[in-house]
């Protein structure tokens, strides 16, 4: 997942995954106003806040399709729900919590006959005046086997601050040090065990080539009215099940940690104070010709997976 947030002048975020099974390390934010910008951890709990806040966004997530009729979202444990243009969906933020989600989703079908689709989704916030963020579609692909397997969207960051000598990829603030303008290397921030694990878990998923085009939809939401309590029992099965103390924080607490908090109860100050949107966003990386001929084609080829 990609989430950048918009027109919020001195408080604009970039938070990315890196398509990893961890709740802790999986995901990055970047706030993009500081003198010197790195990579921050932030938990799962809090990247939802952020994608659930009506503050304008750009956003990267994923969508799945089964072949399964009338597939029930209630049962969801890794998804969790957006409206994209007033109606409910189930969206992942990355293509593993999808693939972990399929053994708790509820139906019944021969293993041997499903089948399924992951789409990357690009989402752009339709209005600031709601309670929550509710998204326009800007585009959406089939990810082919070795995408959903080995997708990190760290990419797009990388992209973003490509040119920027401001910004360091080391994470630990006491592991640099900026002399004379110049900054030190930046270390990787994925570990190799954690590569390793991933590959072992996505080595299950390849390509149906055969020729039939089964139907395919997404999961069913519940009702509207439903969502809210049902993200929040998500989130205390999840802190229950990592051994999570109720009403405490997810890692341990630091100057950036609180400094990510304090950014959180400001957007929607922020939001009301600004009203147009400036600066270069994540989505201008599709809006060459090159790019924009080769997310056509993409969008119109349907990719099909199975497990092995």
């Amino acid at each position: 997942m990609l989430l950048e947030t918009l027109d919020l002048r001195t408080k604009d975020v970039l938070i990315y995954s890196q398509n990893l099974f961890n709740f802790n390390d999986n995901f990055k934010i970047i706030l993009k106003n500081e003198r010197i910008k790195r990579p921050r951890r932030i938990s799962y709990f809090d990247v939802c806040t952020y994608v659930k806040d009506p503050s304008p966004k750009n956003l990267i997530v994923y969508r799945l399709l089964t072949n399964v009729n009338s597939l029930d979202a209630y049962s969801t444990k890794y998804g969790y729900f957006i409206k994209i243009n007033g109606k409910v969906e189930l969206v992942y933020f990355d293509p593993i919590f999808a693939i972990k989600d399929l053994r708790h989703l509820r139906f019944d079908l021969n293993p041997s006959r499903f089948r399924f689709r992951i789409q990357q989704l690009g989402l752009t916030s339709l209005t600031k005046k709601e309670s929550e963020a509710n998204f326009a579609e800007v585009y959406s692909f089939d990810l082919k086997a070795v995408e959903a397997q080995s997708q990190n969207d760290k990419i797009f960051a990388d992209a973003i601050f490509a040119f920027d000598d401001t910004f360091v990829e080391d994470e630990d603030e006491e592991k640099y040090v900026v002399e004379n303008g110049k900054r030190n290397q930046a270390t990787s921030i994925i570990s190799a065990d954690s590569r390793s694990k991933l590959i072992d878990t996505a080595k299950q998923i390849s390509e149906d080539k055969s020729t039939q085009t089964p139907a395919f939809q997404s999961p069913t939401p519940p009702d509207l009215n439903r969502i809210q309590d049902l993200r929040e029992e998500i989130i205390v099965l999840l802190k229950q099940a990592l051994g999570i103390p109720e009403g405490s924080q997810f890692s341990d607490r630091s100057a950036s940690a609180k400094k990510i908090e304090d950014l959180i109860q400001q957007q929607k100050y922020d939001e009301a104070k600004n009203s147009e949107t400036s600066g270069q966003s994540v989505f201008d990386l599709f809006k060459t010709t090159n790019k924009s001929v080769e997310l056509s084609e993409r969008e119109r080829k349907s990719i099909v997976l199975k497990f092995d």
